[in-house]
């Protein structure tokens, strides 16, 4: 009889952890395990869970942030469970759930609801909390109460969820996230995207991609191209790929901004996020991931890896457990725009490293990174539970 997996996730996107459950669930062994996928809106997710013929719907999902621990969200936060809960009822019209998996820390609904019909609950941990204290403390607890088994995209992550509650660790595993490729290089398609770009075959293509925001980077990488410009550095190309958050505009407004008004602003074309991405790595020669505050894991790194391109990232959370340094990549110190130039400028300089750096990528992604072993590990953890 096949196990109900009662999936929870607080977004509809196709970014990080909307990515990894898509596969997840996608790649599931049907023949054991009947997923249900419960999502807070409409979006692209919906549409591609719907293509892989996967059981989602939408309703009102109780997510925790921090307006959450402000009065007005502490006296709506239980009316807004209780909403949850009926609708997460109504969908399963009493059907037997083996298992729910909370997908990120800032679902709630699902601990609730799992706790109140006492069914095992896995929470999926894809964050790590820096600040403010008092919010990584809460998950901590929450976590306490509310899991039975607790995944950690990574030991980074692992450690962050630690520090506060140690107790944890016995209930706490890591499993890395993976990542299948779906499409073969097309050399036409790479030639005729950076012919769009304005690319010459002698430029290097340098490739960020990643949410507009605070902390991913992009400014760093600003900061270094104007300082390869000022030493001469002048047949790269810096290609930024991304999106800004809903309601957070001005993060791109900004962005632009400072391209503008540095000396090397004429290398720089900004894309938006973009679901045809493995056309993106195929097309760059270099990647990187210049995140100013440590990623829970770094999927980008991932697909770089898989079209045999070198990774230049930050060295700290996630990015410093996939890249290996000197071998598949090279990591600078976080927030150092001279090092991130410093790094960059090696690699444009030598042909044959980024080569090598790119094959030892690729055959390091296969052994460890593949979504077969991604779903191996996830479905003992589901058998131990």
């Amino acid at each position: 009889m096949k196990k109900i997996i009662l999936f929870v996730h607080q977004s509809a996107e196709l970014y990080g952890s909307d990515r990894v459950l898509l596969a997840l669930v996608t790649k599931l062994d049907r023949n054991r395990f009947l997923p249900i996928v419960l999502l807070p809106f409409d979006g692209p997710l919906v549409a591609e869970m719907a293509a892989s013929g996967i059981e989602c719907h939408v309703l009102p999902i109780t997510r925790l942030a921090r307006a959450t621990l402000s009065l007005r969200g502490l006296l709506c936060l239980p009316v807004n469970l209780i909403q949850s809960i009926r609708a997460i009822n109504g969908v399963l019209k009493g059907r037997h759930v083996d298992l729910v998996h909370s997908n990120t820390l800032a679902v709630l609904s699902g601990a609730i609801w799992a706790c109140w019909h006492r069914v095992q609950h896995v929470w999926h941990v894809h964050e790590i909390i820096l600040h403010p204290k008092l919010v990584r403390k809460v998950y901590a607890l929450l976590l306490s109460w509310f899991a039975d088994s607790i995944i950690c995209i990574s030991d980074a992550t692992k450690e962050n969820l630690l520090q506060d509650k140690l107790e944890l660790a016995g209930r706490s595993q890591v499993v890395w996230n993976g990542f299948v490729r779906n499409t073969s290089m097309d050399v036409d398609v790479v030639r005729q995207y950076r012919q769009s770009l304005g690319v010459n075959d002698d430029e290097v293509l340098i490739t960020l991609v990643g949410r507009i925001n605070r902390w991913k980077g992009q400014n760093l990488l600003v900061d270094a191209a104007g300082m390869l410009w000022q030493q001469g550095i002048r047949q790269v190309r810096f290609l930024i790929v991304g999106s800004a958050p809903d309601g957070q505009q001005h993060f791109l407004h900004d962005l632009q901004q400072k391209i503008n008004e540095s000396s090397a602003k004429q290398c720089f074309v900004l894309q938006p996020f973009t679901q045809e991405i493995s056309s993106v790595w195929d097309a760059c020669d270099i990647a990187v991931i210049p995140s100013t505050e440590p990623e829970p894991f770094g999927m980008v790194a991932l697909e770089a890896m898989a079209a045999s391109k070198p990774v230049i990232a930050a060295n700290h959370g996630g990015l410093a457990e996939i890249v290996v340094q000197g071998e598949t990549g090279l990591l600078v110190p976080p927030g150092d725009a001279p090092a991130l130039a410093e790094a960059i400028k090696r690699l444009v300089d030598d042909v044959s490293l980024r080569r090598q750096m790119g094959e030892s990528g690729l055959l390091r992604y296969r052994h460890e990174f593949t979504l077969d072993r991604h779903v191996e590990n996830m479905t003992k953890i589901y058998e131990q539970v």
